[in-house]
């Protein structure tokens, strides 16, 4: 038989170079891979690569608004932004210049849906639709009212949370709403669901689907233009948030639920559309009911954000490395958008630097590298790593830390309760700790306030491993090995690992 006749030894680096597994809040933190972690906060991936850097600051706010902001639409062929208040008041805001008041929210909906048509943002807010083409700001009086609106082959498309009907403009016409049978261009309806008790929460568009989400769980596709339409129901169970917790990367819909970050993804396989759960890695943290939900993507940085926390946090999918990061922020982030040259975050809070339930008024801050603090506080990150765990003790007794920093700064290093800390230079960016810190369960972190790109950390860790002797019948000792590879010398047959 075998027995334990004591330890051997091995050493085992955990290099924490290659990260683009991002956040790992699925599994357990001992058994997360070598290239996620438990949290990467504040930093973000290099869009055109995949190093790992510092994220964008905002700096001090660049204009205050006396009113809470409620939501910004970014008119991406203008570079303008559309800025919506709580008093419902609605401003045109261009970089550099001071906002200008251009009309009044007629709808009950806080946070409206917009959309460009002609020239001109067409706006749905729970009334009739309201129209701004940069000259004039109007209600268009024939339009049904609507919270959801998109264009769709040369029709304006509408539809109110609460019914079952989408309904099409005439063609090129965004003010004529009359029905008319003898007249293909004209208005055209159709009911999704027809009669299936549940009504329409929120719209997805794909390049030639419209994806449809309903109360009672069910999603539907809407295939083709009036009146050659197809409708087909392609998924159930949705727990779809909100409209605006719902938008489109490449040929998947992602929509968050009380479930999580989830996708409809169109299958090459079959033909048809599979529903995905795309945030699983951070799907615990964000599963339950959630105030005022709303994800948007930053298509040049390939970012896609789902805000958490009541908004003082941000998951970051990076969507290209499919790798999940994590920004915080001292107030509550209401939007942050890009256009061809920016982005902007805009925050509500009472003028201090902390997250706050009382905002009175909205701030716009440009988000870019060269702000290296949030409202003038330095921008705390860290990394935590994966827990490394074994039955008997191991031995950390070396670290190795290498950053590429923008100027001279501190970072630390935690292994469980012990602390390493590096003042890096131009002269010295490196750093090599010798450590003796024994124990079965090693937590390590890395944490900074400057801004940095981050190359690598490493740990050499001594593991022990029992060893393992096989005795013959005469009671002398026959094949020793250790515990790692004793299985290897078994025959297919009845042999056991114990003789």
């Amino acid at each position: 038989m075998a027995t334990k006749t004591g330890k051997t030894q091995k050493i085992r680096t955990l290099r924490l170079q290659d990260l683009t597994g991002g956040i790992n809040l699925e599994a357990s933190p001992d058994f997360i891979g070598d290239n996620e972690a438990q949290m990467i906060l504040n930093m973000e991936f290099d869009p055109e690569g995949a190093k790992l850097r510092t994220r964008r600051g905002l700096g001090t706010a660049i204009h205050k608004f006396n009113s809470p902001v409620v939501h910004v639409y970014s008119d991406y062929e203008l570079n303008d932004y559309i800025v919506f208040l709580k008093d419902k008041s609605i401003y045109k805001y261009e970089w550099g210049q001071e906002p200008k008041l251009i009309g009044v929210r007629n709808g009950e909906n806080e946070r409206p849906c917009c959309t460009k048509f002609g020239g001109a943002v067409l706006i749905a807010s729970g009334d009739k639709l309201q129209k701004y083409d940069y000259n004039t700001f109007s209600v268009i009086e024939g339009s049904p009212k609507a919270d959801i609106v998109f264009t769709r082959a040369g029709r304006v498309v509408v539809s109110k949370t609460g019914s079952d009907l989408l309904i099409y403009s005439a063609i090129g016409d965004e003010t004529s709403w009359e029905i008319n049978s003898n007249d293909a261009s004209a208005r055209k309806d159709v009911n999704v669901g027809y009669k299936d008790g549940g009504d329409i929460l929120g719209v997805g568009l794909l390049a030639s689907d419209i994806i449809v989400f309903k109360s009672n769980g069910l999603i539907y596709d809407v295939q083709n233009e009036p009146e050659d339409w197809n409708i087909l129901q392609i998924g159930d169970n949705s727990d779809f948030s909100a409209q605006a917790a719902v938008t489109n990367i490449n040929n998947d819909i992602v929509y968050l639920s009380s479930m999580g970050l989830r996708s409809v993804s169109s299958s090459q396989s079959y033909g048809n559309f599979e529903k995905g759960d795309i945030g699983k890695k951070i799907n615990p943290a964000l599963r339950g009911r959630q105030l005022n939900p709303y994800i948007s993507t930053l298509k040049r940085t390939k970012q896609l954000i789902v805000p958490h926390n009541n908004r003082t946090e941000l998951f970051v999918y990076h969507y290209g490395l499919k790798a999940f990061t994590k920004w915080k922020f001292p107030q509550p982030v209401v939007d942050i958008v890009e256009n061809q040259w920016r982005t902007i975050v805009v925050t509500n809070g009472n003028g201090t630097n902390t997250d706050t339930d009382d905002a009175s008024s909205g701030y716009v801050y440009e988000f870019t590298y060269d702000n290296h603090t949030d409202m003038n506080d330095k921008i705390s990150q860290s990394i935590v790593s994966k827990e490394l765990r074994d039955t008997h003790k191991m031995n950390l007794y070396r670290s190795y830390l290498d950053v590429e920093p923008e100027a001279n700064g501190t970072g630390s290093i935690t292994v469980n309760d012990v602390v390493l800390t590096h003042q890096w230079t131009d002269a010295e960016k490196q750093k090599e700790f010798k450590t003796q810190i024994s124990s079965p369960i090693l937590k390590m972190r890395f944490d900074t306030s400057d801004p940095i790109i981050y190359k690598y950390i490493s740990f050499d860790v001594v593991m022990q491993n029992e060893a393992i002797v096989r005795q013959n019948q005469s009671g002398s000792s026959g094949h020793r090995s250790r515990s790692g590879d004793f299985l290897k010398d078994i025959k297919k047959k009845a042999n056991t690992p114990y003789g």
